[in-house]
């Protein structure tokens, strides 16, 4: 099975306005979304900030391009901080990946996180942790892979500011949990960390890429997404791809 990991859209109401490093976000998402349904995935997951301006019709967008170039392809997605609306909660609500409630792939677990908490710092809800505890209770046969938006180890650049409040008890968690692979956004570029025997992987935004410099900057890497490969026998493969 295959899902095609996209993050941190940043869609605008206004679809011709230009964001950072004069990247227009509805372009470069077309764009991604076009070089994506190549690969043929099984699911494509978001994770977080679809919206760059908190508009109802930046969500619209998001749900245009998807039936524009994957209109076959399931999409679910989790929030990120720039979703902090309820035009997310109301016009994505057939999308979320719920806590507790994990897409299925094969012999995999999708299982999603919402970090949202104030501004740009994220925070993981304890309840939410129960609930997917409590998911994969009941598939111990499946292998589980996790998504949410903020990054649980630290960056160790200017985006550590915008951090996940309580990584420590997260990480904690994780280190009592089976799975195998944890997937985020937020800081807009492709990283691989790991934490005692979790593999954690950051990926490229669909829009501008952050410089993981001490100060604010951008990157000259070009949109893209990850992909991740999940065959049955749990030995999972990943992948980054970027549009010319």
């Amino acid at each position: 099975m295959r899902v095609v990991q996209f993050t941190d859209c940043h869609l605008f109401a206004q679809k011709d306005k230009t964001g950072y490093s004069n990247i227009n976000p509805y372009k470069s998402l077309g764009q991604c979304l076009q070089l994506a349904s190549q690969f043929q995935p099984d699911l494509l997951l978001c994770t977080g900030d679809i919206s760059g301006d908190h508009s109802a019709a930046s969500y619209r967008h998001f749900l245009k391009r998807l039936r524009e170039y994957v209109p076959t392809i399931e999409t679910r997605v989790i929030a990120g901080n720039h979703d902090l609306t309820h035009h997310f909660d109301t016009i994505m609500c057939e999308h979320v990946l719920c806590a507790g409630a994990p897409a299925r792939l094969g012999n995999w677990c999708i299982h999603g996180l919402d970090t949202r908490h104030k501004g740009a710092q994220g925070k993981v809800d304890e309840d939410e942790l129960l609930r997917v505890e409590h998911a994969i209770k009941t598939r111990p046969d499946a292998y589980h892979l996790l998504a949410l938006h903020h990054h649980p180890v630290a960056s160790n650049s200017w985006m550590d500011t915008h951090n996940l409040i309580n990584a420590t008890s997260f990480l904690n968690w994780l280190s009592t949990q089976p799975i195998s692979a944890v997937v985020h956004g937020h800081t807009h570029t492709a990283c691989e960390n790991t934490y005692q025997h979790h593999t954690i992987l950051g990926a490229p935004s669909t829009c501008w890429q952050w410089a993981m410099t001490p100060e604010f900057g951008a990157s000259s890497h070009s949109a893209g997404f990850r992909i991740i490969d999940l065959p049955d026998n749990g030995r999972w493969h990943s992948q980054i791809r970027r549009i010319s």
